[in-house]
């Protein structure tokens, strides 16, 4: 919190506020001091990225904690709001995309951030700042502070602490990639930059008497996080796609990164998967005792990320009908499999003249009812196909790219959703006990859409019975996935669901609507 100012009593001379009664930060122990930078950093992010006006002395004096709380539960207070900065909001979102750069060691991104924010010229030499940044820039996300700044930039420069001449070498060296910064990199410090500078170093300086392993970006990428679910913003929602639709050396498809999807929704919970010594964001890293189903997909539904939600709508579509196609033609293939009658066991010395010939399922062809290639305007058509003919033509074979894609998806849902899940999305075992379980526990426990369309309660406990004779004819599973998904939908408050029903009937109605034009193309040949 931070003083009230009763503007009645005050002049053009003097400032007239609120008494805060407490202890100043610098006269507190390291222990308090850890737990008040958590508040401190989280009001100075705020301010910074979202009210666009911050304090920018927040030395110890200026900190305090409170002897009492305030009416509204605050511990902590700033005081002495004497020199103050703003921030337009431009600055505000490239700023963002800077500490995402710096945080995942993207040094050529963080260029180009630089040079929007006008410290570098557009005309700069990115092959020669790029090493410069690492150089400059890798200790410091490290966290330490200065001595630990020290440390790192004299491993870097291979200055031994009992070897003059390595000393010598590595201080030539600095020295050399210095006057190369000076002479060689036009960059130039804004009026408010600089200031912002000295607010970090001093909330940083703080941090480190509580932590002395403290970094203030590594602290900071929660928050950043949490802003990237949130916003709606263009440049925003520029810099959450680049984070989760972005080439990775492991993964050169253009599609989402599922599991960079379950990474972000664990950053901004505050459970950070790291890299390099955990020195670095991993923005491809599920932590291992990260969110649940049921906190991620909370998280995924509030209001909180609103902006996450808006820039899937696509995607989600297009991994929908990637899954359709797929579990239909594989289910498909093990229906025909499943049902075509076995042939007639030969005769001993007369063979199979008895028996008439196998039919196979496959060969036999069905009237189907295809829509009209004009919408409404046009009457429908029968066409006879075979059960294989009529699976191509709704669910087209996915191409090389697609599957990839979908084995990249169903790999990380195993992480976050289970084994069981995986196997129905790569279309494994569709005929099967334990997929007619999971179906069925998703569409009583309503993550398939509105449970009320189940709603009587004889619907309920047909499903229910269903259920539980499944699960005695399924013994390999090694749990009950409804526990789960009951578990999930349960967390949810009623706008959540609300929201989460709207999603499920959006998106059954875009594939519905997929498959009507693919079946219409046949329908109107």
């Amino acid at each position: 919190t931070v003083p009230k100012v009763y503007e009645d009593m005050t002049t053009r001379r003097v400032l007239v506020s609120e008494w805060m009664d407490g202890v100043k930060l610098s006269e507190c122990p390291p222990e308090e001091i850890k737990e008040i930078t958590k508040i401190a950093q989280e009001a100075f992010l705020t301010q910074l990225f979202e009210t666009g006006f911050f304090h920018a002395d927040p030395h110890p004096g200026n900190i305090l904690r409170l002897n009492e709380p305030t009416a509204e539960g605050h511990t902590v207070a700033l005081i002495d709001c004497g020199l103050m900065a703003s921030i337009d909001r431009d600055d505000q979102d490239h700023m963002i995309s800077a500490v995402i750069h710096l945080a995942n060691k993207d040094y050529a991104s963080l260029v180009d951030d630089f040079i929007r924010l006008k410290i570098l010229p557009e005309d700069c030499d990115r092959a020669a700042i790029i090493p410069l940044m690492d150089k400059a820039l890798s200790p410091y996300v490290k966290g330490g502070g200065a001595k630990k700044y020290e440390e790192e930039l004299k491993k870097m420069y291979g200055m031994e602490e009992e070897s003059m001449s390595s000393q010598v070498g590595g201080f030539q060296a600095m020295t050399q990639d210095a006057l190369t910064v000076l002479n060689d990199v036009p960059f130039s410090i804004p009026p408010y930059f600089a200031i912002l500078g000295r607010a970090i170093v001093t909330l940083e300086g703080i941090a480190l008497i509580g932590d002395e392993n403290y970094g203030i970006v590594m602290e900071s990428y929660p928050f950043i996080a949490r802003k990237l679910l949130a916003e709606n913003r263009p440049e925003v929602q520029q810099a959450l796609q680049e984070v989760l639709f972005s080439v990775t050396d492991g993964d050169s498809s253009n599609g989402l990164k599922l599991n960079r999807l379950f990474a972000l929704l664990n950053n901004a919970s505050g459970s950070v998967g790291t890299k390099e010594g955990a020195s670095f964001v991993d923005l491809d890293a599920v932590p291992e005792d990260g969110l649940s189903l049921a906190d991620g997909l909370k998280l995924l539904l509030s209001d909180n990320a609103e902006s996450l939600r808006k820039l899937l709508e696509d995607e989600v579509e297009n991994i929908a009908d990637v899954f359709f196609r797929q579990i239909t033609r594989k289910g498909m293939t093990e229906a025909i499999v499943t049902f075509t009658p076995p042939r007639p066991p030969t005769l001993p010395f007369l063979g199979d003249i008895f028996s008439p010939p196998k039919v196979q399922l496959d060969d036999i062809p069905f009237p189907f009812l295809l829509p009209g290639g004009d919408g409404e305007r046009v009457a429908p058509s029968v066409s006879l196909m075979t059960a294989s003919e009529f699976t191509d033509l709704i669910a087209p074979k996915l191409d090389r790219d697609e599957e990839i894609y979908a084995i990249s998806i169903a790999d990380a849902a195993e992480q976050f959703v289970g084994a069981e899940a995986a196997d129905f999305l790569r279309g494994d075992g569709l005929i099967s006990a334990q997929s007619a379980k999971l179906v069925l526990a998703a569409a009583t426990t309503g993550l398939l859409g509105n449970a009320d369309l189940l709603g009587t309660p004889t619907a309920r406990n047909a499903l229910k019975s269903l259920s539980d004779i499944l699960r005695r004819l399924d013994q390999s599973g090694d749990g009950n996935v409804e526990d789960t998904l009951t578990e999930a939908m349960s967390a949810l408050s009623s706008e959540e669901k609300e929201r989460l029903d709207e999603i499920v009937t959006e998106l059954t109605k875009r594939i519905l609507q997929r498959v009507r034009t693919r079946a219409a193309m046949k329908g109107s040949v």
